[in-house]
């Protein structure tokens, strides 16, 4: 019998852009109008310099503007590497697909807004030294032997046109509303991350289904 398993991996969810980091412990994110909610699970990519923010975190809200994060498993504060400045952007954490069971991917991408944003599709055989739940990579920190993950290839559905891992699903101004099928190549892990933004909200469904 034909498997298959649905996820909603954003519902028309806007970025922020991140205006500041501290350099400290806990560190504290300063983002305009941020809207999270303490408990909230958020992911962090692309912020310079204190490279410790970047991943998938609990927040902790501080104030309208400002947050500090927390690490899910473990629930201890995450201290700083550095102090940061405006780059990389935080939104409501993807679902992390579990695709090791599935032989197909497939994903819907809509955009609205006029977005400006590109969309990286992740994915991962976890860590091969840890055997249970935790080994689950901390998508989007940074990409090392204790954190194995890479950006897959696509196909997309429209034209037939091969897109590159590293360049991700690009959206330029002009919003999409999109099918994309995932080289999956057995990964155990998959979900996306907003590698930029610059305006606009995403909506994205992954399906994973066998083949018979």
């Amino acid at each position: 019998m034909r498997d298959f398993k649905e996820y909603i991996i954003w519902n028309n969810i806007t970025p922020k852009a991140i205006t500041s980091s501290t350099n400290a412990s806990p560190t504290v994110l300063t983002v305009t109008s941020h809207g999270f909610t303490t408990g909230d699970f958020v992911i962090i990519y692309g912020h310079a310099t204190n490279t410790a923010a970047n991943g998938l975190y609990e927040a902790v809200v501080l104030s309208a503007s400002t947050l500090s994060l927390k690490n899910v498993d473990t629930k201890v504060a995450i201290a700083g590497n550095g102090v940061g400045g405006g780059t990389g952007v935080i939104m409501a954490a993807p679902k992390i697909g579990l695709a090791n069971n599935f032989t197909n991917a497939t994903l819907q991408v809509s955009t609205s807004g006029t977005a400006t944003t590109t969309i990286g599709v992740a994915g991962s055989q976890g860590d091969p030294a840890v055997t249970s739940h935790g080994d689950t990579p901390i998508f989007g920190a940074t990409i090392s032997p204790s954190n194995p993950y890479s950006f897959m290839n696509l196909i997309d559905l429209n034209d037939g046109s091969s897109i590159s891992g590293t360049t991700g699903i690009v959206v330029a101004g002009t919003d999409i509303t999109k099918n994309y099928e995932v080289n999956i190549n057995e990964m155990k892990y998959l979900t996306l991350i907003p590698v930029s933004w610059t305006a606009g909200a995403i909506t994205a469904k992954m399906i994973l289904t066998t083949n018979e």
